[in-house]
């Protein structure tokens, strides 16, 4: 990993950029709080772009950010970590043009100019979307549903987009109530960290479908946690769940 060449007591520059659809940050952000996010590297949450080459192709990163907890994009950082100066109003057209022609529903981007040195970095705010999943524009036509897993974006598949519709769903079904199989499940995850689809499947003999609503009620109630990682997904205990006795629970 090459150094960080930090300068001496960087300050920060706003530039104001004419977003049509989004907004700045609200706050000034110094060059040494973005050195210690470059330091951070790629991660579920951050990705680094020397350039806007394409919102197309950018429109994909937007979206799958959006469908996670959101992120930020740092363009002008290269994917060793260097820095290269670029033209924040140019960047800042391209990205708004995949918020608005390539992502559906349409995002809103928040943007920030920080000037370190001689160079301009454009960091780059995706909030989570309260309308799930974000979809996105291939090369093809169709439309996708992109996932931040790691450092990467992965496509979803139709359970992880089922998941998606209805994490911010109306609180309209009946409260769930935990019996012998919620229980066996929490407890399994408990022993063996994680469960796939199969996995539950095998263990009560139920039918796929049955064995998804299941899972679908536990995840909308926080307590697992769907993963996509490397085409490969799984459960994992929640942040709900405290470990507690598990009996005579209700949780929507």
């Amino acid at each position: 990993m090459p150094p960080l060449n930090h300068p001496q007591r960087p300050m920060a520059k706003n530039t104001t950029t004419k977003p049509t659809s989004a907004g700045p940050l609200g706050h000034e952000i110094s060059a040494v709080q973005l050195y210690r996010w470059i330091e951070e590297g790629e991660n579920r949450r951050q990705d680094f772009k020397e350039t806007i080459t394409s919102s197309r192709k950018i429109a994909r990163t937007l979206a799958a950010f959006a469908n996670a907890e959101g992120g930020r994009l740092l363009v002008g950082v290269r994917d060793n970590r260097s820095l290269r100066n670029i033209h924040p109003a140019d960047e800042t057209e391209m990205l708004l043009g995949a918020a608005k022609h390539f992502c559906q529903p349409e995002l809103t981007l928040h943007f920030e100019t920080v000037k370190v040195g001689m160079k301009e970095i454009l960091v780059v705010q995706i909030p989570e979307a309260s309308d799930k999943p974000i979809r996105n524009l291939n090369d093809e036509g169709d439309w996708e549903v992109y996932l931040r897993s790691g450092d990467q974006c992965l496509l979803a598949s139709p359970m992880s987009i089922k998941m998606l519709q209805n994490y911010h769903s109306e609180d309209t079904e009946p409260l769930l109530e935990f019996g012998s199989r919620e229980q066996a499940v929490l407890a399994y995850l408990r022993s063996h960290q994680r469960m796939s689809l199969q996995d539950c499947r095998k263990m009560f003999n139920l039918s796929m479908g049955r064995a998804h609503r299941m899972l679908l009620q536990l995840t909308r109630a926080g307590l697992i946690t769907l993963h996509n990682h490397e085409k490969e997904e799984f459960f994992t205990l929640g942040k709900a769940y405290n470990g507690g006795s598990d009996s005579d629970r209700s949780v929507r």
